[in-house]
């Protein structure tokens, strides 16, 4: 079950983690870690869907655990933040970097974290209000807040750079 899961859904959890941290090194890692924990868990999980949601929530909290620990290396030491900002793109990188979808990743990435998340959660993932709550353990009215301003964000920003 546990490879099945891995085969379905392995790929679109980097792709979660990536939208969150940014780094694919690190996103590898945090599904790497989530896959971990719930083989180790695997007895309190009844069902796939279940196994789903917890693997989502995993990579989320790994992801946010990642950026307090890089914020806090490039708060004390200022060149970490040098060499990890000067990082050389791969060429999948630059080819995409053209592309729309790069523009509105790196808006994305430019939204408070909260926002960055409910709106992974929610056009990425394509989840309901209510799953986002649940699933980043938050109000109803948190979700639709931060959505809705982190949609306007990304609108007023896009619309800056055209």
């Amino acid at each position: 079950m546990l490879t099945e899961l891995f085969t379905m859904h392995g790929e679109s959890l980097v792709r979660l983690a990536y939208c969150l941290i940014g780094e694919r090194e690190l996103a590898e890692e945090a599904v790497q870690e989530a896959y971990l924990s719930l083989y180790r868990n695997w007895k309190t999980v009844r069902k796939e869907s279940s196994a789903l949601a917890y693997l989502r929530a995993t990579v989320i909290n790994r992801c946010r655990s990642d950026q307090r620990r890089l914020i806090r290396a490039r708060t004390r030491d200022p060149l970490v933040a040098v060499s990890q900002t000067a990082t050389v793109p791969s060429s999948e990188a630059s080819v995409i970097a053209h592309d729309e979808s790069s523009r509105i990743f790196t808006e994305v990435c430019q939204l408070p974290q909260r926002q960055r998340e409910v709106v992974v959660c929610r056009y990425y993932l394509d989840l309901s209000e209510r799953q986002t709550a649940e699933l980043l353990g938050i109000g109803l009215g948190s979700v639709k807040r931060h959505a809705h301003r982190g949609l306007g964000h990304l609108q007023s920003r896009l619309e800056e750079s055209r």
